[in-house]
């Protein structure tokens, strides 16, 4: 595993004629399925988005950055605007279903995640719902190191234009993840890493 966090990193040119099998997305998919959140709520969804008119006017929305039609798959994650008492139901009927116990023992589980959520302003919840799909996004990022693929994660696009290309009403796009496989063209991927020493990004106390 060190060795593949080594290994990847932002490509920022993709060799549009390689493309990852459908095996291989869906390891990825899973692994953000898998990522923990905050109440195991999971506030957040994926687009896959794969007609190419819609990546291009993705692309146009994102400062006509190329990964939008030349990676392989692009995924948008797009986070609840506001969480109300049916998401929250919804969830606890699945956990009814996964680990079978009885709906009224999760009562005070429920209370105490709406009294917590219904205090955020929807700012404040959309910028909460974003964190756990960071969450996500990084599980997806050491998947595809683990599958030997490359990544980019993408934040710098125009979100409100997204949610318009994309008909979003109820959701909000917060964040891209494209996979594919790197061009021989971009250089990129010779840089070094520069990241700080563990001294100076830990502190023991």
């Amino acid at each position: 595993m060190k060795n593949a966090l080594a290994w990847r990193y932002a490509t920022q040119k993709y060799d549009p004629a390689k493309k990852i099998s459908d095996g291989d997305l869906q390891e990825i998919l899973e692994a953000i399925n898998s990522a923990p959140t905050s109440y195991g709520l999971q506030p957040f969804k994926l687009i896959h988005v794969k007609s190419p008119e819609l990546r291009a006017q993705l692309r146009a929305a994102s400062f006509d950055q190329s990964p939008l039609t030349d990676a392989s798959d692009v995924i948008v994650f797009t986070v609840n605007r506001n969480v109300e008492d049916q998401h929250i139901d919804s969830y606890m009927q699945r956990i009814v279903e996964v680990r079978e116990v009885e709906r009224e023992k999760l009562n005070r589980f429920q209370q105490n995640m709406i009294g917590v959520l219904s205090n955020l302003s929807s700012a404040e919840l959309i910028a909460w719902n974003t964190k756990q799909a960071y969450i996500g996004l990084g599980f997806g990022l050491v998947m595809a190191a683990h599958l030997g693929i490359d990544s980019t994660p993408m934040e710098g696009f125009q979100k409100d234009r997204y949610d318009e290309i994309l008909g979003l009403t109820d959701d909000h796009a917060v964040l891209v993840l494209t996979f594919g496989y790197r061009s021989d063209e971009d250089h990129t991927q010779h840089h070094k890493k520069v990241r700080k020493t563990l001294e100076q990004l830990v502190t023991v106390k």
